[in-house]
């Protein structure tokens, strides 16, 4: 008897250990994980860390589940409502997911955000498994630390990315703006502002020795450097908020009262004059610098850059709102999906203030995000949820006359929540600052409830049923972690292993490799819109029937991208296989032209399906609609970035109308398209070749031979340049030259000798024309 009272405690005492060491694990490792080998695709940040949160979470909540059956019992404290209402709020995002414009990425949650009601019950699985186990102060106090601790390691690795020697190299490094292993500024910031107040808390009333106060000292610098050097205004807001909370609450509890007002007073006075001087004079920062002051003068301006932008989403938001039918306005349109609501909101402004054709799948505001993605009845639960949390901290702390230091705990918590709330106004949260905003409300909750007895609520099952229940526990989470965890990773390994695999040209391996990633992941929207594009750059080896008839079932799917690049595949198979395909090919262009009608790759890839269906003039009309959707490239909030990136796009569009032109034999107006094209991008060696070409045609041999000489000059590794100049001379009778620039291509290219000399013999030269990808 004795014995078996010994085993169990200590059967009990090694599940304690598995709840504490796993949620330690979680609070500590999860925003330092990120996989660089995945750096060719998007998800090298959130993708493994939301797979070893689900698989932590799954070893504790069997140990959990283990603990409890064997005591026989559950302790509980601060009442069933806040189970109800976590409960409430998970049955909210479900039915929404249920009824979404995608149930199956709602449900899931989208490849690059990972939000979908998946991990969403996750997040409220470890709040619940929190409360119901960090049982004393010691275990709170670690789990702070742990926080503290992981924050000050994520602040070395932003500090070293600052100081230009990062070992990776990152995309996002070039615009100035660290972000850590969280993968985005705003993100890092955000987390940064909600770590603060406990690390702030560590340093006032948890380091007592002289060392650990310097290194927790130590710590609250490195967070507050790598918050500036986020250069993210939304978390910057955040963090004075909780500041001025932190200051105003330190205040009324010193009986300050008449201090506290005046600094309120002072604050509010503070923001109106700043409002006013910028209506009076509108604040404008310079839209092509990162410096610290321009992003603070930038703030105020509303006018350009990413501000305006702001206002651009919230004004799509509230006009899908004004519209939305009954449905959509109770259950919303479902997690992950915004992006589609967006997109039909696009106009030219936009590519002005963001990079050109892109647009967002948040509204960068709490509010209408969960009106749009949730409904009425999503938002509504969740407003009950926080305010029943805000409500019975206020209560406990009314009732408290003398703060403790674990009385503190919550108002350091709470100003956490201060700076979340206030970044939620311009931005959105992903999966670290979730993960850290349920252990803020998880701790708040235990702080709130910890003078409260304990409840206890018996588990009558036998001993049988309990290990069943076990059993079959264990069996569903191994089955959940390898076909919704490790398979997950598995796709995007393979997914990884296709573009490198597109970048050596190995079109076999790219059509196994995505192949793997449909099996593994079939229900990915990102993937099944990936598998097209990658496909399109592969068509040529399409022989499996299989591919052919996964390609097909696209054909009912509603994403933008699917049916865009369905589209072009259409078209494709109308070239190789059978002109039948053109008009489903038309069919999507126009539809998506029709809802879509801001978006230039739209005119740019229909216009090229026209050129190769030979309706040149057709070509031509949609291209030209296409350049006039652009932004003008000299609007003055145009910064150099976005400019370059709308100067791109109009190039390809002049030159692929120069080149309809010249087909029909238009040759002054090819020519003028080609060089209002070259004025844009004077580095682009195809227009080169393109008006070299002209020239050909019309005999002007000596201007044809000057052009290609420019393209050889910016091009001096491409052997066919001189091969042209070759053939060209060849032309003009002047054999001593032909030779010298044919071996000049054939030292560049020794292995395609024989080619390259057949292409020489031929009596009549035929024009070079560089082979352009459709």
């Amino acid at each position: 008897m004795i014995s078996n009272i010994v085993s169990r405690d200590k059967l009990v005492i090694f599940c304690n250990y598995i709840i504490d060491y796993g949620l330690l694990a979680i609070i500590f490792f999860i925003p330092l994980i990120f996989d660089y080998s995945l750096s060719s695709s998007y998800n090298v940040f959130d993708l493994y860390k939301a797979i070893i949160f689900r698989v932590i979470l799954v070893f504790i909540l069997l140990g959990f589940t283990a603990k409890i059956f064997i005591n026989g019992w559950l302790a509980y404290r601060g009442g069933a409502k806040i189970f109800l209402l976590a409960g409430l709020m998970l049955a909210s995002f479900f039915i929404s997911s249920l009824f979404s414009l995608y149930p199956a990425q709602s449900f899931w949650g989208s490849f690059l955000r990972q939000q979908g009601f998946y991990n969403f019950f996750n997040y409220l699985l470890f709040f619940v498994l929190l409360i119901l186990n960090v049982e004393n102060f010691k275990q709170i106090r670690r789990l702070i630390i742990a926080a503290s601790v992981s924050a000050s390691l994520a602040a070395i690795y932003g500090l070293v990315q600052y100081f230009s020697l990062d070992p990776f190299v990152w995309s996002e490094s070039a615009n100035g703006r660290i972000f850590s292993s969280l993968g985005q500024p705003n993100f890092f910031g955000h987390w940064l502002i909600m770590v603060l107040p406990l690390s702030f808390y560590v340093f006032i009333f948890l380091a007592k020795k002289f060392l650990t106060r310097f290194l927790a000292g130590l710590a609250i610098f490195l967070q507050l450097a790598c918050l500036v050097f986020t250069y993210s205004r939304a978390a910057w807001l955040g963090w004075f908020g909780s500041m001025i909370f932190l200051i105003m609450v330190w205040l009324f509890y010193k009986r300050f009262k008449k201090i506290a007002w005046g600094l309120m007073g002072l604050i509010l006075i503070g923001l109106m004059l700043l409002i006013g001087l910028n209506i009076i004079s509108p604040a404008r920062g310079d839209y092509n610098s990162i410096g610290l002051v321009n992003r603070l003068k930038s703030i105020a301006d509303f006018k350009g850059g990413s501000s305006k932008m702001r206002l651009y989403y919230l004004a799509a938001a509230a006009e899908e709102i004004k519209q939305a039918d009954y449905l959509r306005l109770l259950l919303g349109y479902g997690p992950e999906t915004l992006a589609e609501v967006f997109m039909k909101y696009y106009r030219i402004d936009w590519g002005v203030y963001e990079a050109i054709s892109t647009f967002p799948d948040r509204a960068h505001n709490w509010l209408f995000d969960q009106i749009l993605a949730l409904g009425f009845l999503g938002l509504s639960v969740n407003l009950i949820f926080y305010i029943y949390f805000i409500y019975r901290a206020a209560v406990f702390l009314r009732a408290r006359q003398k703060f403790e230091a674990n009385d503190w705990l919550l108002i350091f918590l709470s100003a956490s929540l201060v700076a979340y709330s206030i970044n939620n106004l311009f931005s959105f949260s992903l999966f670290t600052v979730l993960v850290y905003l349920y252990l803020i409300l998880g701790i708040g909750w235990l702080i709130i409830n910890y003078r409260q007895k304990a409840k206890i609520l018996k588990i009558p099952l036998t001993a049988l049923s309990k290990l069943l229940i076990l059993v079959a526990l264990v069996l569903v989470s191994a089955v959940f972690i390898y076909t919704n965890n490790i398979n997950q990773a598995r796709a995007e390994i393979y997914y990884v292993k296709a573009l490198k695999s597109l970048r050596a040209a190995d079109c076999q391996a790219v059509i196994n490799n995505l192949g793997k990633v449909m099996d593994l992941s079939p229900n990915t929207l990102y993937y099944q819109e990936n598998y097209l594009f990658l496909i399109l750059n592969c068509f040529s080896e399409i022989k499996d029937g299989n591919m052919l008839e996964r390609i097909k079932s696209f054909d009912n799917k509603k994403s933008y991208a699917i049916l865009h690049n369905l589209a072009r595949l259409y078209g494709l198979s109308g070239f190789y296989l059978d002109k039948d395909y053109y008009p489903l090919a038309d069919k999507i262009f126009n539809d998506l032209i029709t809802s879509f009608p801001y978006f230039p790759a739209l005119y740019e890839d229909f216009g090229k399906q026209k050129i190769m269906q030979a309706d040149y003039k057709g070509a031509i009309e949609i291209f030209n609609q296409g350049i006039k959707i652009l932004p003008p490239l000299d609007h003055p909030y145009l910064n150099d970035q976005h400019r370059w990136q709308v100067a791109l796009v109009a190039v390809r569009l002049h030159e692929a109308a120069g080149q309809a032109y010249f087909k029909i034999k238009d040759y002054d107006l090819a020519l003028d398209y080609y060089e209002k094209g070259l004025k844009l991008d004077l580095f682009r060696a195809t227009l080169y070749k393109d008006i070299a070409d002209i020239y050909y045609v019309q005999g002007q041999l000596d201007k044809a031979i000057s052009w290609n000489k420019r393209g050889l000059m910016l091009n001096p590794n491409d052997y066919n340049w001189p091969l042209a100049l070759s053939l060209l001379y060849r032309d003009k009778k002047d054999l001593p030259r032909a030779k010298k620039y044919l071996a000049e291509a054939l030292k560049l290219v020794p292995n395609h000798k024989r080619q390259i000399t057949n292409k020489f013999k031929i009596t009549k030269p035929k024009r070079y024309i560089y082979f352009r990808y459709w």
